[in-house]
């Protein structure tokens, strides 16, 4: 897609998101909207776990992915009116090198129903060292994992799902939480403020460059913490500054439970 970035306000907080890859179509305005209003969820949420009355300060999007779920999931739950499942069986099926894999029995993080369609999640964890130019290995391997192998081994039985919805849309998330080594300090915070739009450029290149039909993100998203001192005292070495979210929508596949 043709990476376009704004500065947008939503819900009091500040947000620099890409614009819908496809207006022309149902299936990719309708992902977009859900994976951009889940964005914007998550990170309201989360400020709930810096809170005064508690004396907690301790996102749990500093951890992995099964910390991370316990703003993830009520958000979707929220936005599909309860129907969500999470760990959802699936059948998975890979010659890819390295994949190969027939018939085996697996999960899929999360599995909704939004505006009539179906959606299969995987989601993803990284840290991004913001303060240097370069996006880690790491990063890149679990971007290109989640979406060239986990999202294409289910791509064959999906069909099979049954709900009477419009189709099925395979949607990977990727989120990333940003951090230097220096504890909480607000120079830092000011400069990944500065340099969201750039950081959000050198993500989308790198991850982008070795299957770019696969792996070139379709939903952007940066967030910076509102800037209290307070919201960056963090039980943690580093300064942690706010999130972000790569996202991968695949087109809708038509299903056995198609209207």
């Amino acid at each position: 897609m043709e990476l376009s970035l704004r500065k947008t306000r939503i819900q009091g907080l500040d947000f620099i998101l890409s614009s819908c890859p496809n207006k022309e179509k149902e299936d990719s305005c309708f992902a977009y909207l859900f994976v951009k209003e889940l964005f914007c969820r998550v990170c309201k949420q989360s400020l709930l776990f810096g809170d005064n009355k508690y004396n907690i300060v301790d996102y749990p999007f500093l951890h992995r992915e099964r910390q991370l779920d316990s703003i993830v999931l009520p958000v979707i739950s929220e936005l599909c009116q309860g129907l969500v499942f999470a760990e959802y069986p699936v059948v998975r099926d890979s010659i890819l090198k390295g994949y190969e894999k027939e018939n085996s029995k697996g999960r899929i993080d999360y599995w909704c129903i939004y505006k009539n369609y179906s959606f299969v999640i995987e989601m993803k964890q990284s840290y991004d060292a913001f303060m240097t130019d370069s996006t880690t290995d790491r990063t890149i391997r679990r971007w290109r994992t989640m979406n060239v192998s986990q999202l294409q081994d289910i791509q064959k039985h999906v069909k099979h799902f049954e709900e009477q919805t419009k189709g099925i849309i395979r949607i990977g998330l990727h989120f990333i939480t940003p951090y230097c080594d220096r504890d909480r300090n607000m120079d830092d915070y000011d400069y990944y403020v500065r340099e969201q739009k750039n950081n959000l450029i050198r993500l989308y290149n790198d991850v982008s460059r070795l299957k770019p039909k696969k792996t070139t993100p379709d939903f952007l998203g940066s967030w910076a913490l509102p800037k209290k001192e307070k919201l960056l005292e963090v039980p943690y070495k580093g300064t942690f500054p706010g999130l972000i979210l790569l996202s991968k929508i695949f087109p809708s596949i038509q299903h056995d439970g198609c209207l």
